[in-house]
């Protein structure tokens, strides 16, 4: 419970949700609604589609039909994780076909991406992550290549044909995804209304023309990523300094640099293991240094051979480490807890509802 006690969260873009909290598995609703905007959109009309899973995340949580389905798997996480990744292969496969069915496919870029590594930890209350990011190291609340070197590819229409199938080895990051889609859609990505809030520029490179024009694989613009306070990757050479306890751990998100050791430095699946909240130490304090060009399993640490790489990582880490965005986030707020009639929701300058709870549908 917070401030305002246990409330629900079920948004619809405008307003809660009413009425269908608990009436089905939840991915079940979102693809609904996903497919039934589409239903009514006007293929004639630009689109902008998000649409988020819930699946492979805890709580490991399926219908039962669909586990049955991996029953030969004798461990129950690793069954559950097989069901939820086969119910959302078969959800975007509906999308994908509702894109086919409106007539929209051949001129959409879908963009299927994960934010985080898979979860390989066993935590207390919420149990094991049941995910495998072998052959990579590491896991979802670190540093390593198994907790942010995702799963992403590109798809639809507007992918030209020689680009489909192939591989791309150029560095994308998460924020570059927005300044593709704003130079896509022809719109500005800096925002000036964030500005004269003091908010720092956007940080994403547009890489469209990677994905969808002339530029050739290896010419992409992203030549560096700032992964966290601790962790720097530029060229081959991946720098860690320390780990993720003070942000994932305590709950105090102003200690992003943790401490010098960096947790889940192994390649166990997430669903086996003793319950040990950060287990597998690996102590980063003076740096480690890794080639993840020639060395992407992060099987040897060559700091000691490379130490003025090591030094100007360092330096570019501390310089680019300036520029995060730590405001102070306040306090919690008891005035937003009556606004939606017990659903969270916006309430800092928002009007009174203008539709009544009969009309808010999805």
């Amino acid at each position: 419970p917070d401030v305002c006690g246990n409330m629900v969260d079920l948004w619809n873009t405008t307003g809660p949700a009413y009425g269908l909290n608990g009436t089905a598995y939840v991915e079940e609703m979102f693809t609904a609604n996903t497919l039934g905007v589409l239903d009514r959109h006007d293929p004639a009309e630009p689109l902008f589609m998000f649409h988020s899973f819930h699946l492979m995340h805890s709580p490991l949580q399926v219908p039962k039909e669909w586990e049955e389905k991996f029953m030969f798997l004798q461990n129950p996480d690793r069954r559950k994780y097989a069901a939820m990744t086969h119910y959302m292969d078969d959800a975007l496969g509906k999308i994908v076909q509702k894109f086919k069915d409106k007539g929209m496919w051949e001129n959409t870029l879908m963009v299927v991406s994960s934010d985080n590594g898979g979860p390989t930890y066993n935590l207390p209350v919420i149990g094991y992550g049941a995910a495998s990011n072998a052959p990579l190291k590491g896991s979802k609340m670190s540093d390593w290549e198994g907790g942010i070197r995702v799963n992403a590819f590109v798809s639809g229409g507007a992918v030209p044909a020689q680009k489909r199938g192939s591989k791309l080895d150029d560095y994308l990051h998460m924020t570059d995804w927005y300044t593709t889609f704003c130079a896509l859609a022809g719109v500005d990505p800096a925002d000036e209304r964030a500005a004269r809030a003091g908010l720092p520029p956007v940080d994403g490179f547009d890489q469209s023309a990677l994905l969808l024009g002339e530029a050739p694989f290896g010419t992409g613009k992203r030549v560096e990523i700032h992964h966290s306070a601790r962790a720097l990757t530029f060229g081959r050479w991946k720098l860690i300094t320390g780990g993720m306890e003070g942000l994932e751990m305590l709950g105090d998100p102003s200690q992003v640099y943790g401490n010098g050791s960096i947790p889940f430095s192994d390649y166990m699946p997430g669903y086996e293991g003793p319950e040990i909240p950060l287990r597998n130490l690996t102590d980063c304090s003076a740096g480690c240094l890794y080639d993840v060009i020639a060395d992407p399993y992060e099987t040897e640490d060559v700091a000691a051979e490379n130490p003025e790489v090591v030094t100007k990582a360092k330096a570019r880490l501390a310089e680019l480490n300036k520029g995060i965005y730590l405001p102070d986030r306040g306090t919690p707020d008891a005035g937003g807890c009556g606004r939606w009639n017990g659903f969270y929701g916006p309430w800092v300058d928002m009007p009174a509802p203008e539709v009544s709870q009969e009309e808010i549908v999805i």
